[in-house]
């Protein structure tokens, strides 16, 4: 389990409480849980060396997708 401290704007916020409303849920927290499904993210190393071999190995690491 991993826990994310995050600073919503006073907007960002608000959409959260209302999703969490409109949705039946008891906390921001399982708001912003659900919400997260919603998202693909790539994560994209700016300083690290490419040429080490471990960076090789984490491309891999999901393995061919085709």
């Amino acid at each position: 389990m991993t826990k994310i401290q995050i600073d919503l704007s006073e907007n960002e916020d608000k959409i959260v409480e209302v999703y969490k409303i409109i949705n039946n849920l008891k906390s921001k927290e399982e708001a912003i849980k659900d919400m997260i499904k919603y998202f693909k993210v790539k994560i994209i190393p700016e300083k690290i060396n490419k040429e080490e071999e471990f960076y090789k190995k984490a491309l891999n690491f999901g393995g061919d997708k085709k």
